[in-house]
């Protein structure tokens, strides 16, 4: 197993301490791989811009699709989507499956029936 750091854990010595302590105890993890995430980091786009908070006034929040709102109802629709659509590998053979190019349209299919916001791949239309 492969943890990915930001450069900055390399740059922290505390940090980069226990990531190499981490990597001497005997677990899961045998690498430890920093990347520069800077962009990331600063809302530029990647895994970070998954956490991006955006405040909106009463007529910008009237203007999101309902479907898109996190409530419990729609947190377990979407626990048991990723169960029924996510697998828990993927080899390099599978990427020249066709059916994979399949299972991921009907999995965003669902998806977008789930969020309730229309056909939006062009496989859909």
């Amino acid at each position: 197993m492969c943890l990915l750091v930001p450069e900055e854990c390399r740059q922290h010595a505390g940090v980069w301490r226990y990531l190499q302590q981490l990597l001497a105890s005997g677990g899961p993890i045998t690498r430890v791989l920093p990347f520069d995430l800077k962009q990331s980091m600063r809302n530029g786009g990647g895994p970070a811009c998954l956490r991006l908070r955006v405040v909106l006034n009463e007529k910008e929040l009237a203007a999101v699709t309902p479907g898109v709102m996190m409530t419990a109802q729609l947190h377990e629709r979407l626990d048991l989507w990723v169960q029924r659509h996510y697998r828990d590998r993927l080899s390099e053979a599978d990427l020249a499956d066709p059916q994979l190019l399949q299972e991921c349209r009907t999995a965003l299919d669902e998806l977008t029936t789930i969020l309730g916001i229309g056909s939006v791949y062009p496989f859909q239309r």
